[in-house]
């Protein structure tokens, strides 16, 4: 098995990349860096001038927790759609920004050290682990719809290019990998509508209490399977 490079190397050739991409294609360079903050500072400005600041912070806070700890779960909660439609952005941007910028992510204070930890410990799971790392574009995919917050845009982005795959294969896997998972708890939301109805009381205790354990198992599992993997 090859050695998983250090944050510094992955740094520096994700900043090699980023000064040959800007250098070489400079319109794309500027599209896929501006798209993702305007992009949401414009869905921002709208949000509070047409449903006012209570509407816009709890967006902040949602897309916050979402990121943070509740993952691609958020979208069991009764706004299915709106939460759907949110994670799926926020993935497709952080995914954007991380495989035609991380180079210059990186070297932002506090936030590029954060990234490339996560970035780092993705790349060891995944790393011992022949099957996901064979399959390439299936294996980036499954990594993005693996529902744990924030570490599924951020190590595919990453990943992706040390398997061999082009920034826009890793970018469209990280896309396919979002829509996928985020369909696969939507139609969780639904079940619940169908079967269960979201004013039976057991739903806000058990429910809660469900979600909240598949949170913290799942992310006991990452970190046990990541513990494992040589370094």
């Amino acid at each position: 098995m090859e050695p998983t490079p250090s944050s510094k190397q992955i740094a520096a050739a994700e900043q090699e990349f980023c000064d040959a991409f800007r250098r070489d294609y400079p319109v794309s360079w500027f599209v896929t860096l501006l798209v993702p903050p305007l992009s949401t500072i414009a869905i921002c400005i709208f949000v509070g001038l047409s449903d006012g600041a209570a509407s816009l912070q709890k967006l902040l806070l949602t897309a916050a927790a979402t990121f943070f700890f509740l993952g691609k779960f958020v979208i069991l909660h009764s706004e299915a759609m709106k939460l759907f439609s949110l994670v799926v952005y926020m993935d497709v941007m952080t995914g954007m920004l991380l495989v035609f910028h991380a180079g210059f992510l990186f070297r932002i204070p506090y936030l590029g050290s954060r990234l490339l930890v996560v970035a780092r410990d993705s790349q060891q799971l995944l790393a011992g682990h022949p099957l996901i790392r064979r399959a390439t574009f299936v294996g980036i995919t499954l990594f993005v719809m693996f529902p744990l917050a924030a570490t599924g845009a951020v190590g595919a982005a990453i990943f992706g290019r040390l398997l061999g795959m082009s920034r826009l294969g890793t970018f469209l896997a990280i896309c396919l990998g979002s829509l996928l998972g985020c369909g696969l708890m939507f139609y969780g939301s639904v079940l619940i509508d169908t079967y269960i109805g979201r004013e039976n009381p057991l739903l806000t205790v058990g429910g809660v209490s469900v979600i909240i354990a598949l949170i913290l198992l799942l992310n006991y599992r990452y970190r046990k399977m990541k513990a494992k993997t040589p370094r």
